[in-house]
């Protein structure tokens, strides 16, 4: 009866569970042989639990319903990969030592975050639209200026040839001006699936390339406190990301509080043992202490339902824990509020 009791109660639980002696297999539940794609525990039972369970190189920890799981790959039957999250537990039974291994699927759980994190880049389309038509206001100008300059001459047919060559000078450098604005939005869009060694610091005046003129039109200064760090290996574009996400909160939150005159960002760095951190800080007025410990959960935001969509900075948190094996943090300063990446070396 007893027997018959705990079979029941193992193969009716939602997680996939795992009973290991001695590194072998020695039961496994429905769940987890719906996980693994087998069909009969004679299967698995017997056979080595590395042959299922691949642990990563360097632990990696999940909070999952407020619990920490260290993180591990699953092998299916068909060589699958299955993300997974697992929690070991020891019994004794019966004077033998036995592990019992909790298993939790996260195929669905990253799926959603794929999808969160597309939402989040389909948002930054917007913002980079509005960063283009801002970069390119200037020089549209100054060649539409050119060009009437130069259809005037014409009506009154003064051909003069170092004032025509001047103009066409101009238009020229204006035209690659526009084109380069181009690159670096296009670059931003482009998908690598590959990390690529490049400094804190480039990656900051990338993001700078794209958002100062935006941040001209509104009276706000950057101030890029540089530092020449050494490379570290990442998703750059996911980083640009985040980075571009922070800045453009500090905008929004200039405009909210009204902040006309001396509004300024200021970007610090730090090289340290086993980090490299980035400080963004401004004058806006702060992140209100209520709200403070919840502006980094899915779908929060302290924007309107028509600009706000409450991923941006729970995306920045993502981005940066699972593809910059960094952290994200918040605190307000004096009349501020300061923003902390940290990416590990």
């Amino acid at each position: 009866m007893e027997k018959r009791f705990f079979k029941e109660l193992l193969n009716n639980t939602i997680e996939g569970i795992l009973i290991i002696k001695d590194g072998f297999i020695e039961d496994i539940n429905n769940s987890m042989l719906n996980i693994l794609d087998y069909k009969d525990k004679d299967e698995v039972v017997g056979k080595l639990a590395t042959g299922i369970l691949i642990p990563n190189v360097q632990k990696k920890y999940l909070e999952y319903n407020n619990e920490i799981f260290e993180e591990v790959s699953l092998v299916s039957k068909n060589a699958k990969i299955v993300p997974a999250i697992i929690k070991i537990k020891d019994i004794d039974f019966k004077n033998e030592i036995y592990k019992l291994v909790f298993i939790q699927n996260l195929t669905e759980l990253k799926k959603k975050e794929m999808l969160l994190l597309e939402q989040s880049r389909m948002a930054a389309m917007g913002e980079m639209i509005s960063m283009i038509a801002h970069q390119w206001r200037q020089p549209l100008s100054s060649i539409a200026a050119a060009t009437s300059n130069l259809k005037f001459r014409v009506n009154l047919e003064k051909y003069e040839k170092d004032v025509f060559n001047k103009k066409l000078t101009d238009i020229d450098k204006y035209l690659n001006y526009m084109s380069t604005t181009i690159d670096d939005f296009r670059n931003f869009f482009k998908t690598k699936k590959e990390k690529e060694a490049v400094s804190l610091d480039e990656v900051i005046e990338n993001s700078l390339e794209m958002i100062e003129k935006a941040f001209e039109n509104n009276n706000i200064k950057i101030i890029n406190n540089k530092k020449n760090l050494p490379k570290v290996y990442i998703f750059k574009n996911e980083l640009l990301q985040v980075i571009l996400n922070i800045f453009n909160n500090s905008k929004d939150a200039f405009k909210e509080q009204k902040i006309k005159s001396n509004a300024h960002v200021t970007v610090d760095y730090k090289d340290e043992e086993y980090y490299q951190i980035i400080e963004i800080s401004d004058n806006a007025g702060g992140i209100r202490e209520e709200i403070i410990d919840k502006i980094f959960d899915p779908y929060f935001s302290t924007k309107d339902k028509k600009n706000g969509t409450g991923i941006g900075l729970y995306m920045c948190k993502i981005i940066l824990e699972k593809h910059c094996d960094g952290q994200i943090t918040a605190n307000n300063i004096p009349n501020g509020a300061c923003f902390k990446i940290k990416i590990a070396k």
